[in-house]
């Protein structure tokens, strides 16, 4: 049976989001000016081109979503809901949705987890339903955890939806003069895997992972196939002691798909386990800038929380997208399924 820490600070949450997704690599490091000039290496490299995977601003808060591994490291059942709206005053504007719930599993070493996720932007709508296994080692320096992600995605595009200079739109005929365009919706249902390692010390946490990888790739209808990149994560997260009893988390997050790259950097301040606020920054280089985010977090109960995040956009639509709405609610049972919740230990700095 592996051991969890709980800290007395607040606890620690997408795919058509066209700026950049997926982690580099794990790094442990010893203190925090160390991990503040890796956050920094590691942005110089990343440029925005380009995304596959669902964007998400409160990564920090829901950090099953993207790294099966995580499951269980809240010691107890949990859960999170997640509805996103990306650049809002925008026409089919991306919108996302996902209910994540994880618990451990203590006869397996590990925990068990589930996800459903609802993705639509213009006339392409995914669904998502996915199951996880983490295991998780107790080292001498903390957990160690590796998790498996696998299910299944329904994709459909909806050929009503669009145009061509070409095409025929008279009443109810829809005819793009295309043969590689839907006149119709078509769909197609394929599997998915994704799979991850986190680590979990007492100062520093970091995971990598990987998403979104379809081995057959994704077929809709008869003649429609295409292979999307996989999306590969890096997180990791430092935690500062600090002063009347506010705790300072500085974050870096990385996303790509190995050919183009997104970075971001946030910090967090938590206040007595009842409030959280922090600021980020998405992009870095002069083709990466993309957005400021602002987030708040309030506990509403002793297993509820409610976190908000908007985006300020930075990039040649901030004129135009009316920035980006992400909200979280989340949840934790509290204690240990069966039994109490077990005496903090070692290891763990998730919060419930």
């Amino acid at each position: 049976m592996f051991t969890a820490h709980k800290r007395e600070s607040p606890e620690p949450v997408s795919c058509l989001d066209k700026q950049a997704g997926g982690y580099l690599m794990a790094i442990r490091m010893t203190g925090f000016k160390r991990f503040i000039y890796c956050c920094f290496v590691l942005a110089g490299y990343s440029s925005l081109m380009g995304q596959h995977g669902m964007q998400n601003s409160l990564y920090m808060h829901e950090r099953y979503a993207f790294n099966p591994a995580f499951g269980g490291m809240e010691r107890s059942l949990a859960a999170g809901l997640l509805y996103r709206s990306q650049w809002a005053g925008l026409e089919g504007n991306p919108e996302s949705r996902m209910l994540n719930v994880h618990m451990p599993f203590y006869l397996w070493h590990g925990a068990l987890g589930f996800q459903l996720v609802n993705e639509s932007i213009g006339a392409e709508k995914q669904t998502g339903m996915l199951v996880s296994y983490n295991y998780i080692y107790e080292s001498e320096v903390g957990l160690i955890s590796t998790g498996l992600r696998a299910g299944i995605y329904q994709n459909s595009l909806d050929g009503t939806k669009l145009r061509t200079p070409d095409g025929t739109y008279e009443g109810s005929i829809i005819d793009h003069q295309d043969v590689t365009l839907p006149n119709s919706q078509i769909s197609g249902i394929s599997p998915v895997l994704e799979a991850g390692v986190y680590f979990a010390g007492d100062y520093f946490e970091a995971g990598l992972s990987m998403t979104g990888f379809f081995p057959a790739g994704i077929t809709l209808g008869d003649n429609l196939n295409f292979s999307p990149k996989p999306g590969f994560h890096f997180f990791g997260e430092y935690f500062i002691e600090s002063f009347d009893q506010v705790t300072i988390y500085p974050v870096v997050y990385i996303k790509s798909d190995l050919v183009q790259s997104q970075a971001e950097l946030s910090v967090r301040a938590d206040w007595q386990d009842l409030v959280t606020a922090g600021v980020g920054y998405r992009g870095f280089g002069k083709n990466s800038r993309d957005a400021m985010i602002l987030s708040a977090g309030v506990r509403l109960s002793q297993k509820f929380y409610l976190h908000y995040a908007y985006d300020i956009g930075l990039s040649s639509l901030k004129s135009t997208h009316e920035g980006t709405h992400e909200l979280l609610i989340r949840y934790n049972l509290g204690k240990r399924i069966g039994a109490g919740l077990p005496p903090r230990i070692i290891y763990n700095p998730r919060n419930l």
